[in-house]
């Protein structure tokens, strides 16, 4: 869908967005965004990250082929958000019947030649959702995922806002997972966000929960992000606690409103890196 018609869409959807009871607890999940995630690779099973650095590596080494080989059937994705996180993985995961669509490996590592910044969009929990942008040279913390056809596709669903694409850079293994085989991918899908980087300043934001190396640009906070979207879409001294209350509570009037200032505040993403799908 062209990007015009994609934000109309967006803006309708918003308008039919009944409003929602807002709590002091909504602002505490919504700004923990992207929510915690194990100190290292791990596998994903009934709702817990079990760590492989806790396994024999003789198992180590079989979860890996099981899950990555020739044999799985299951393409890696570059996970740069909430998608690294066992808890966010599980809500979307756990009401499939078949155990292995509940089921997933995610290895830790960095990506390399992007950062990974605050989307020019506020997601409906009440942050700004994460996207790579283009940065030479910086090495950022990620997670690759391998999926089942039944995982890519929910979470296809649950990321309306992006396009789904291949990403050709490296990404590099943790040590420790380097050590058992294969020490990374030179390919992999990732979503980005349609609406682009929020740049405020005319440069990305970078997610300061996301650790990086050479990082070239500004890392901040959920609460200094919702902090500066305040200023720029309400005006005055409206502070990141009340413009989540409007979103939750208006959602159709502060929706449109904060599209509208967060879209003139983007850097569309361009990789010649990037082939989105489906190709036309």
């Amino acid at each position: 869908m062209p990007e015009p018609e994609f934000h109309e869409l967006w803006l309708t959807m918003m308008s039919q967005m009944p409003p929602r009871e807002y709590s002091a607890e909504v602002f505490k999940t919504g700004t923990g965004y992207p929510w915690p995630r194990p100190e290292g690779s791990f596998v994903l099973g009934e709702g817990e990250g079990r760590l492989l650095a806790d396994l024999e590596p003789a198992l180590q080494s079989e979860l890996i082929e099981r899950f990555t080989g020739p044999g799985s059937g299951r393409p890696p994705m570059i996970a740069i958000g909430s998608n690294a996180s066992p808890e966010g993985l599980w809500r979307k995961f756990a009401h499939f019947d078949d155990p292995q669509d509940r089921t997933l490996l995610a290895v830790s590592g960095q990506l390399h030649d992007f950062d990974v910044g605050a989307a020019a969009e506020l997601a409906l929990y009440g942050a700004l959702p994460a996207t790579i942008f283009p940065s030479s040279g910086t090495r950022v913390n990620a997670t690759a995922v391998w999926l089942t056809d039944t995982q890519l596709t929910q979470l296809a669903w649950a990321e309306i806002p992006y396009w789904i694409g291949r990403l050709d850079t490296r990404f590099e293994f943790e040590p420790d997972i380097a050590r058992l085989g294969p020490e990374g991918l030179d390919r992999a899908l990732v979503f980005v966000n349609r609406f682009g980087a929020f740049a405020p300043d005319g440069h990305p934001l970078a997610l300061a929960a996301i650790p990086a190396e050479n990082r070239k640009v500004p890392a901040l906070g959920q609460v200094e992000l919702l902090e500066i979207t305040a200023r720029l879409a309400v005006g005055g001294d409206v502070a990141p606690e009340e413009l989540v209350r409007r979103a939750y509570e208006a959602p159709e009037a502060t929706g449109h409103r904060v599209t509208g200032v967060m879209t003139a505040n983007a850097i569309p993403f361009e990789s010649s890196r990037w082939t989105p799908f489906p190709q036309n």
